[in-house]
């Protein structure tokens, strides 16, 4: 798959050089600390959809920037199938600043390699889910293996003793909210394990998801077949809407 890295900065630079963060606040999410500037004042009623900047060891080519045409898509996409007002701004939000990332309930993280968190990263990401934040994780297949979505469940695992990630049921509404999933997630290529989830006790509510399945190449509407292109984008409304209705 081709790379990206080279070219992210400039996909994202006018985002972050327009300093504008914005954040949904009709939802049970995330509150920023008080010292926020002004330069950073939020758009209320506007879904963002992130990519997750993280640390990562693994030398794959496809890391956490690889392809943002994807994520353009993805975003376009569901203005045209929803009414969900969504900002077509493209974003990086980075996870060794919770202050930053609190501002965001909604984060993209995938990436295709082996990777582990330095310590502070770790934290972050944990006090993010237990606040209310939602990450939808994805990986991107490394010759056919499924390393980012082994190494995403055990670093949840580890971070969340007691409460481990399993496999989403066919019947959960995740895969039937919008969309029609009877089997689970759409697969695009690697090892077919299927989605996974962590369930917040008491609530149930998924608190972050991971496919092993290569969903975000779909979005890019360049690898697989218009079939699969287009299953990949529906799945990826339905993560949206299971979201943003919880």
């Amino acid at each position: 798959m081709t790379n990206f890295s080279s070219s992210i900065d400039r996909v994202f630079s006018a985002s972050r050089r327009a300093g504008r963060l914005v954040t949904i606040l009709l939802l049970p999410v995330l509150l920023a600390a008080p010292a926020t500037r002004a330069a950073q004042a939020v758009k209320t009623g506007q879904f963002v959809f992130p990519r997750l900047q993280f640390t990562v060891y693994d030398e794959s080519v496809d890391i956490w920037n690889s392809s943002p045409g994807g994520d353009v898509n993805l975003r376009s996409k569901i203005q045209e199938l929803t009414n969900i007002n969504v900002s077509q701004d493209p974003k990086v939000v980075h996870l060794a600043d919770l202050e930053e990332l609190s501002r965001y309930p909604f984060v993209f993280m995938m990436s295709e390699g082996f990777f582990k968190l330095p310590e502070q990263e770790e934290k972050n990401l944990r006090e993010f889910l237990e606040r209310g934040g939602f990450i939808y994780a994805d990986d991107c297949v490394f010759r056919g293996e499924d390393r980012f979505f082994k190494c995403y469940i055990e670093l949840i695992n580890k971070l969340f003793p007691g409460n481990p990630m399993r496999k989403i049921p066919y019947d959960h509404e995740i895969f039937h909210c919008y969309y029609d999933f009877p089997t689970g997630a759409p697969h695009m290529q690697g090892v077919p394990n299927g989605a996974y989830g962590l369930f917040e006790p008491g609530t149930g509510r998924l608190m972050t998801v991971v496919t092993p399945g290569d969903e975000h190449c779909g979005w890019c509407n360049s690898f697989f077949s218009p079939e699969k292109n287009r299953q990949s984008i529906e799945f990826g409304v339905n993560i949206i809407i299971y979201f943003l209705t919880h």
